[in-house]
């Protein structure tokens, strides 16, 4: 069954590759003067290892169970389980911790992103998007040859169980680009590790590990919202 596993594995990364730059982003710190410190990291976007998980495993073949959750004045705070399928066994390697910050009150979207986090954390415990922890990915980063990947199975997580069957009934349609839940920049901010951003009311607000990187935040010109708990920076309304 390891031999099973690690060919899977195997099978995965490979699907990784596959998507090119589009998959990657650069992450680097930078001081208060713009200057960037220390090295700068590449990894792969959330949503593009979920991608690959489902294309090679397919949905039905992984699960996850919340182990403990928390929700603070400002964060959601989730610890979860994964499991795969691997010959009609399901193997789990451990758990790991995912946050995220809320916004506006939302807890849902903060509750759901935090999931998101924890789990791209417990496929790392397999090895899947090895490639990033060895420093594979900056020459496919800067080649910029960026590919589209399938969109048959393109789903967030936490809705993945509900949405096997329907992907089954498509397959004889045409395909179209489905919408992620995955929070997606609004327009360019500084590109920093567990950070987020959303654009509203002419503001574009950093969400998820911001306390931690509030210095690098400060930096790019953000400021902090007493009242709405967040760090933010006022945009050019088109």
């Amino acid at each position: 069954m390891s031999e099973t596993f690690s060919e899977t594995v195997k099978q995965i990364n490979a699907q990784l590759r596959s998507f090119g730059s589009e998959a990657v982003q650069q992450v680097m710190f930078k001081d208060r003067d713009g200057k960037v410190i220390g090295q700068i990291r590449y990894g792969f976007k959330p949503q593009y290892v979920f991608d690959a998980v489902n294309e090679i495993l397919q949905p039905e073949n992984w699960r996850y169970e919340i182990v403990s959750k928390e929700i603070f004045d400002f964060q959601a705070v989730v610890e979860v389980k994964l499991f795969i399928r691997i010959a009609n066994e399901w193997l789990c390697k451990g758990s790991h911790t995912g946050q995220m910050n809320i916004v506006k009150k939302n807890v849902g979207d903060a509750y759901k992103g935090a999931v998101t986090d924890a789990l791209q954390k417990c496929f790392s415990l397999v090895s899947i998007g090895s490639d990033a922890y060895r420093g594979l990915l900056e020459d496919v980063y800067k080649s910029g040859s960026g590919k589209r990947p399938p969109t048959n199975n393109r789903q967030s997580p936490p809705q993945q169980q509900k949405s096997v069957q329907k992907n089954k009934k498509r397959n004889n349609q045409p395909k179209q680009q489905p919408q992620t839940s995955v929070p997606q920049t609004p327009q360019p901010g500084p590109q920093i590790a567990g950070v987020d951003y959303q654009q509203l009311n002419g503001r574009l607000i950093a969400i998820g590990d911001t306390f931690n990187k509030k210095e690098l935040l400060k930096a790019d010109g953000f400021r902090w919202d007493g009242a709405e708990k967040n760090w933010y920076k006022e945009v050019a309304v088109h």
